[in-house]
């Protein structure tokens, strides 16, 4: 008896439970009706919050039981058997299985194995070479498919992986072409030691990993080539330590990001650029509505553009999470007082397509919006295309087995399964490289993480700065913006809005939400744990002078050369917590004065928990000033008279450690009285 196919929410219908795309908001209506969208579209403020279109649900991208009918194992089959196996499948609405790609094909087509959606169909295509040994495309086939079906150690490669080891396979199959090699039988470590070295010289050690990666799948699934490897390829080490990658990584506490961090100077103009491309979006809206405008105009893409840029740097999102946003994917909650906004997509990299939760400010909510109405003609017209693409296949093929589209009948299968699930999707565009029902050369489809890379560049051209802006900076400078704001400094962009959760601890923001992307927590950690060694690596400075009590222990622990300071830094890095009040640097943890330095500054002077730099010298010169002034006055008391002088000897004692000038009297006074003229 047969199985019945799994499906997940993506590729079957719409799942019942909380984690489904319709169930995201609560209390929102059902999908609305195309003519329900000409209205909204023709009403004074179109922004919908249901749904735009009337799609079909999203039906299964794969077909399960063919896929699932296919060896893991390649061994003891003939030639001609290792071609009939199938590698990619796609299932009709009628449950019917076509074959995508097999092993034999020229192409192999994985984009049915591939869950994000930012990719270019052809970047999904892994077109074997014909000017290569047929017995190393042959194992290399072997190795990759494996890898595919089973993977190494249990674990199952994603089509994502499967194809970028393809492609960047393929150079390394030529290059040991040109060695003389016809399998990877006559394949020695020397021949791949020398390769390496060679390629030392033109490229970063992981693209060498990746490049040669291909040779790593075959020696790990050597029962399933024809020709294994004699000997490791690489002598007993690891690939990454072969290339050199790892050179110089001391571990996780080791790693630097290579990924730049945006300037606040360009933050403020690209976010300035960005808001005012919102500020008027509803006037394009109506031009384009009222068919003054293509949909594809340049004004509107614009629109598109700071939207996604928006969306990235206030969640933190990877590019393949924010380009996967789609109708409705927001909501807001209040919990003990505090508002929370989250948007809901789901994250590709680590768990291959698990629906997480990314806390937003309000902004981008209202950003999100207006990307659902930039997006409604392009869903509407997906729409169509998927009841043109439903019409050939009712028509079926004609004597060669093409449709009137001139696909076969698998091919169109696979566009239209995959029409149906970016249906709902926002961050639409127009490419020409195929075309659709309109016949005009071009088709709609989600904006790929590499014309994504391109818009960014634009956008900031466009916002007058010089700055070579990519997706994934936006994702690092989140990062650094919270670890640095939660360290006392000042954040621009995400906490200026949003500054109420900057103090709350990572375990509070999972308990708010268990759909939470671990892994960009973990880029939190890493950008903390840079901050704080910076901060520790300049204190550690012989010439750094330092204030508080802490402060002064650590230049007591200077006299002592240390055998490993680098080290030292590392681990008292990872196990202190340093929080900053503004005018000092508290490392009391849960002990001290429970945060009342910040209100009262003269605390943190003589504090034992205290660290006091000459970055905060600026500050303790205003408090100066400020208790000079407090202390002149006469009628309050003497309590008030003797806690401001006693406040006055701390400050002073502060700027002496930190080699500051003290204010006189007289600064004090001029002070005092430029603050009575105001």
């Amino acid at each position: 008896m047969a199985r019945k196919p799994k499906t997940t929410p993506l590729e079957g219908a719409p799942a019942k439970g909380p984690s489904s795309p319709q169930r995201v908001a609560k209390g929102r209506g059902a999908p609305q009706t195309l003519a329900a969208v000409s209205d909204d579209l023709a009403g004074p403020s179109a922004a919908p919050l249901a749904p735009v279109v009337d799609l079909p649900a999203p039906r299964a991208l794969r077909a399960f039981e063919l896929l699932a009918a296919q060896p893991i194992s390649l061994v003891g089959m003939t030639p001609a058997e290792r071609n009939a196996v199938v590698v990619t499948a796609v299932a009709d609405d009628a449950g019917r299985e076509h074959v995508v790609s097999r092993f034999g094909d020229r192409v192999w087509d994985l984009a049915t194995e591939v869950e994000a959606k930012n990719r270019k169909g052809a970047d999904l295509k892994i077109v074997w070479p014909d000017d290569v040994p047929q017995a190393l495309v042959d194992d290399a086939k072997a190795a990759l498919y494996c890898a595919l079906r089973r993977g190494r150690h249990g674990r199952k490669w994603s089509g994502s992986m499967v194809v970028s080891a393809g492609i960047r396979g393929l150079r390394a199959l030529r290059d040991l072409t040109q060695l003389g090699l016809t399998n990877f039988g006559q394949l020695r470590a020397l021949h791949l030691s020398d390769y390496i070295a060679d390629l030392r010289h033109k490229v970063k050690p992981q693209t060498a990993v990746m490049r040669l990666q291909i040779v790593d799948l075959v020696w790990s699934f050597y029962t399933d080539v024809l020709h294994p490897l004699p000997e490791h390829p690489w002598a007993g080490l690891a690939i990454g330590d072969a290339c050199g990658r790892d050179q110089g990584d001391g571990g996780a506490a080791g790693r630097t990001g290579k990924t730049p961090v945006i300037p606040r100077s360009v933050q403020r103009t690209l976010f300035a650029y960005c808001e005012a491309r919102l500020d008027e979006a509803d006037v394009l809206f109506r031009s384009r509505d009222a068919g003054e405008t293509g949909p594809s105009n340049r004004s509107l893409t614009a629109i598109r553009d700071a939207v996604l840029y928006l969306l990235q740097i206030t969640s933190g999102m990877r590019n393949s999470e924010s380009t996967g946003v789609t109708n409705n994917c927001w909501r807001t909650e209040v919990r003990n007082g505090v508002t929370y906004n989250w948007v809901r997509t789901r994250e590709i990299k680590t768990t291959g397509g698990t629906e997480v939760d990314f806390l937003v400010p309000p902004e981008a909510l209202r950003a999100l919006e207006v990307l659902q109405r930039y997006a409604q003609p392009l869903q509407v017209r997906l729409a169509d295309e998927a009841r043109w693409l439903e019409g050939l296949l009712a028509t079926g093929p004609d004597a060669s087995g093409q449709l009137g589209n001139g696909m076969s009948v698998a091919e169109t299968v696979q566009r239209l399964n995959h029409v149906r699930v970016i249906g709902g999707y926002l961050v639409l565009g127009v490419s020409t490289g195929a075309s659709d029902h309109l016949g005009t050369g071009s088709r709609v489809e989600v904006l790929s993480v590499a014309a994504c890379g391109l818009q960014m560049k634009q956008l900031a051209k466009a916002a007058g700065t010089d700055w070579v802006l990519g997706n994934h900076q936006c994702r690092r400078t989140f990062a650094y913006n919270v670890a640095n704001s939660r360290l006392g400094r000042m954040g621009l962009v995400f906490l200026k809005w949003q500054l109420k959760h900057a103090s709350m601890s990572w375990t509070q923001l999972y308990a708010a939400n268990p759909y939470q992307d671990h892994t960009l927590y973990r880029e939190f950690e890493e950008e903390m744990f840079e901050a704080r060694l910076h901060l520790l690596e300049g204190w550690a400075s012989s010439d750094a002078p330092l204030s508080g009590g802490a402060g002064k222990k650590i230049m007591q622990t200077r006299a002592r050369a240390a055998r490993d300071l680098e080290q030292l830094l590392r681990q008292t890095a990872e196990a202190v917590e340093l929080r900053s009040t503004g005018h000092a640097w508290c490392i009391s943890g849960t002990r001290g004065c429970h945060g009342q330095g910040v209100y009262d500054p003269s605390m943190c002077g003589g504090c034992s928990q205290a660290i006091i730099d000459k970055e905060q010298a600026p500050a303790w010169r205003m408090i100066h000033l400020d208790n000079l002034r407090l202390a002149a006055i006469t009628d309050c008391g003497p309590a008030v008279t003797d806690k401001a002088w006693r406040a006055v000897a701390r400050s002073t004692q502060v700027l002496q450690d930190l080699g500051v000038l003290v204010p006189t009297s007289e600064q004090g006074q001029a002070y005092s009285a430029a603050l009575d003229s105001v």
